[in-house]
């Protein structure tokens, strides 16, 4: 009798404290999960705060870069349209000191000789021209008139000045301009496209040109 009640006392025990352990390792259990997720939960917000950081940064960094880039590149439009003019007027200072030149020499009146004949030929049947030439150039006229002696000339004072001649015929309302300053104007007009130096867009950034 007593053996048994001791038997069942002890297995009433044994089934408390079972319940007992087993109690403990739920509740030890759902706190290591509650756990593992405040962890997660605490990680996820943390990694969120360093990618929201990160993309920011690199935000940030395209934008100043790209800033950086544009300014750079402005930069060297600015600095080769500098020196491209001064390329130009180096060049076309050199034009200006070889055409003085020239036309200080004996080839030049050949060359005019030429150039009349040419601008009679651009106005076909014209009885009567004007002929204008710069001051500098007025001891050829009677040589030019000689030249062609079909056509009566009057000759008059140019507003050019490197040289050349131009013709004119009012009665069939046609000019020639065979002057060095309307080529020298054409060189200067045309000279980035010529040398290779011309850029892909003016300067329009604070109203400069390129």
């Amino acid at each position: 009798q007593m053996s048994d009640l001791n038997t069942k006392i002890d297995r009433f025990a044994a089934t408390i404290v079972a319940e007992a352990t087993a109690d403990t390792e739920h509740t030890l259990a759902e706190l290591s999960q509650r756990r593992a997720a405040a962890y997660s939960a605490a990680e996820e917000q943390v990694l969120g705060d360093v990618y929201r950081y990160i993309h920011g940064e690199v935000a940030r960094v395209k934008t100043e870069a790209g800033r950086q880039v544009s300014r750079h590149m402005l930069e060297n439009k600015r600095t080769l349209y500098l020196r491209r003019e001064e390329i130009a007027a180096e060049v076309c200072g050199e034009v200006r000191a070889r055409l003085a030149a020239y036309t200080a020499s004996p080839a030049y009146a050949t060359r005019m000789a030429a150039l009349y004949a040419d601008a009679l030929a651009v106005l076909p049947g014209a009885a009567e021209v004007r002929l204008f030439l710069r001051p500098a150039d007025a001891a050829l006229a009677d040589a030019l008139a000689a030249s062609q002696p079909q056509v009566k000339v009057q000759v008059l004072e140019g507003d050019f000045l490197l040289g050349g001649l131009v013709a004119d015929a009012p009665a069939l309302g046609k000019r020639v301009d065979a002057t060095f300053d309307s080529s020298m104007e054409e060189l200067s007009g045309h000279f980035a496209e010529l040398f290779g130096l011309s850029l892909p867009s003016e300067m329009d950034e604070g109203g400069e040109r390129a």
